[in-house]
């Protein structure tokens, strides 16, 4: 009895995921470890009991749906925008040329810089937590989406502008599946880029969000309150990453893979 269970455990002893688990339990024990050194120092079970305290308040869900909505109107903008201009650059070497510096110029810019910006610009409006993220977001899905349009044969294009196909049906039909895997890859790395560009602005200028939040615990020397903000966006944006944006990568790719499954 003893070998067979012992023979069923050691797979999964020996496998990714138990490696996984245990370095997050590791990195857990020696945060709590860390945190008894020093009374600023923030620790997984202060941390908890602030994220409980919160919840409580009301201040959790209020703000994080603040944060959840902003998100999702300024990485919508993104990807339109990404794709439309990406695609456009592959497509005509005029907007290709016009594009290239503007997109390099905007990748190496820094969210911090454009937050700093925003903050002087726009003060605590609403327009600086809509256009930071996508400043800081939409270049990389460009740059991507450009990779795929220049990765379409030419020989198609012309096969269909000589039998006259419709510029709507040549794009639904071979232009957007042969760039499927280059636009989820770069809007993957986008949704990264402006999550992490909306906790910016929101911390410098911003009355509401997560961001907000987290500024004002920071201000009120509450770091357990400075740590658990930043730890629900880190959770929030992990599950959206593994749960929707690297099923759908694995499915722009699945027949490199030789399978349809997600």
């Amino acid at each position: 009895m003893t070998a067979t269970v012992d023979q069923d455990t050691r797979p999964w002893l020996l496998s990714d995921r138990a490696a996984r688990y245990t370095a997050r339990l590791l990195v857990i024990v020696a945060w709590q470890l860390i945190g008894l050194l020093s009374d600023r120092i923030p620790t997984p079970v202060g941390t908890v009991q602030f994220l409980i305290d919160e919840a409580l308040r009301g201040e959790l869900w209020t703000h994080l749906t603040w944060t959840l909505r902003r998100a999702t109107i300024a990485l919508t903008t993104v990807l339109i925008l990404g794709v439309a201009i990406g695609w456009a650059m592959g497509r005509w070497w005029r907007v290709g040329a016009y594009f290239r510096d503007i997109n390099t110029i905007l990748l190496a810019l820094p969210a911090f810089i454009w937050a700093l910006l925003a903050a002087i610009w726009w003060g605590f409006s609403e327009v600086g937590p809509f256009v930071v993220p996508v400043l800081a977001a939409t270049p990389m899905l460009v740059a991507s989406t450009f990779e795929g349009a220049k990765s379409i044969p030419k020989s198609l294009m012309d096969m269909s502008a000589a039998y006259q196909v419709p510029q709507r049906r040549i794009f639904t039909t071979l232009v957007l599946p042969a760039m499927a895997p280059y636009i989820i890859a770069g809007f993957r790395y986008a949704v990264l880029a402006g999550w992490g560009a909306l906790s910016l602005v929101e911390f410098f200028a911003s009355n509401w969000g997560a961001g907000y939040r987290a500024a004002f615990w920071y201000d009120a020397g509450n770091f357990n309150g400075l740590m658990g903000w930043g730890v629900i966006e880190i959770a929030v944006i992990l599950a959206v990453d593994r749960l929707i944006l690297e099923r759908l990568h694995r499915w722009s790719r699945r027949w490199q893979e030789g399978t349809e499954r997600w």
